[in-house]
């Protein structure tokens, strides 16, 4: 019966409350002791009885994290530009700048080793080294993530562990890193249960496949724009969408007397307020899609007025060339911009050069010499902002009354007649 208990119920309790674990991730956005201790138990519990796992509780285990290696590393793998950001937000909070000329072979490195595991997860190759290798990535995954949840939380907000696919708390990200330290015991531990499927050769052969097709994969999103847009300006969405639900605030005040807390609408507000209760939080519940505009500013005029409601609200098509860092833009279509540029002019559409706001008047000077003309203004966001909308340096953004209708790479850039095309 014990034996039974051990080997039979437990593994089952400890896989199961695992995957709930898993789901209330979603859930706990911050800090919470119950959820931790739940998590802490659960983990010492997999430790404990890490030897009495057999092969269904390793197999469930080794494809849960060979799945979520695979999306995690595929996501990524799609904008590996988003993740080079990534990296050299990470190098600033750690004070490492001078490593930034590395970050785009740092992320390239890390995304396809994560895919690639992943694969070999699934597919079963050579399961004592890849176990070594997933505990290694876990354990810094695990030490980084806790790292941006307690030290550096003003500094990093989003780890980008999913892209722009999926974006969580730091202390989220924390707790799910714990879970998956859970399916890396009972991996790790159970791996001598597995058996090669293929011979060493083979799996050679198919782990260097993997890994030339994945990176291939990369790069084609890195010279054109992400084959799948998980930007907030992609394809299809208004900007500034009108609001047509009701947004509802709530404040909660303290009573002086007894203490307690309460919630209270603008409508049933208490009649002694003034008097028996504090003031603590207004809360915001607002269930209308949120206005997307980026911050531009018209630098051309004394106010330097922010002319983004302009933008979105502007009722016909609305041309963006948006430049990020015009010391490393690659202008070599200058002659396709200014041709897209007059034909805006020539049938009453707008066209906008938006540059970061860093730009020096010398760089803004020598642009206008190599486009030797000076028949245009110049606009200005963040480069935050601006790589937050496309991924390319240039890149072009069509509008049309405030609806993203197409992105463009600075190589792809489109002629006339097939703006006139999609204008049809």
């Amino acid at each position: 019966m014990k034996k039974t208990l051990n080997h039979t119920v437990v593994p089952w309790f400890i896989l199961t409350s695992s995957l709930v674990l898993g789901y209330l991730c979603s859930i706990v956005t911050e800090f919470n002791w119950n959820f931790s201790i739940a998590l802490a138990l659960i983990l010492t519990l997999a430790i404990l009885y890490r030897n009495n796992f057999g092969k269904p509780h390793v197999a469930v285990a080794r494809t849960l994290l060979g799945l979520l290696f695979m999306f995690s590393g595929f996501v990524k793998g799609i904008d590996p530009l988003g993740t080079q950001y990534q990296v050299q937000d990470y190098f600033s909070a750690y004070g490492t700048t001078w490593a930034n000329p590395l970050s785009m072979m740092l992320s390239l490195a890390l995304i396809t080793a994560e895919f690639v595991v992943g694969v070999a997860l699934i597919l079963n190759l050579r399961i004592s080294v890849t176990a070594w290798i997933t505990v290694l990535m876990m354990g810094f995954f695990t030490i980084t993530t806790w790292l941006d949840a307690t030290i550096y939380s003003d500094k990093i907000t989003d780890c980008g562990c999913f892209g722009k696919a999926i974006t969580l708390s730091n202390w989220q990200t924390f707790f799910k890193n714990l879970v998956l330290n859970i399916w890396v015991v009972i991996l790790f531990f159970g791996r001598y249960r597995i058996r090669n499927t293929f011979s060493l050769k083979n799996e050679v052969v198919m782990a260097t496949l993997i890994t030339i097709l994945f990176l291939s994969f990369q790069f084609y999103n890195l010279r054109h724009l992400p084959v799948i847009d998980f930007l907030d300006w992609k394809v299809g969405v208004k900007l500034n969408p009108p609001k047509t639900e009701p947004v509802t605030y709530l404040f909660t005040y303290k009573n002086k007397e007894t203490q307690d807390v309460h919630e209270f609408d603008s409508k049933n507000l208490p009649a002694d307020l003034s008097t028996n209760w504090e003031f603590m939080e207004t809360t915001i519940i607002d269930p209308n899609p949120r206005n997307l505009m980026i911050p531009i500013f018209d630098n051309n005029s004394e106010d330097g007025y922010d002319v983004s409601d302009f933008v979105a609200d502007y009722p016909g098509y609305f041309f963006i060339l948006a430049v990020n860092n015009l010391k490393k833009a690659k202008l070599k279509n200058m002659d396709k911009i200014f041709h897209l540029k007059d034909f805006a002019s020539q049938h009453d559409h707008q066209f906008m050069f938006l540059f970061d706001l860093n730009t020096s008047e010398k760089g803004i000077k020598k642009f206008r010499n190599s486009a030797d003309r000076n028949d245009f203004d110049i606009y200005f966001s963040d480069d935050k902002s601006i790589k937050a909308i496309v991924r390319s340096n240039p890149g072009l953004i069509l509008l049309h009354d405030g609806v993203v209708v197409k992105k463009w790479a600075w190589r792809d850039l489109p002629t006339v007649e097939k703006i006139q095309e999609l204008m049809k």
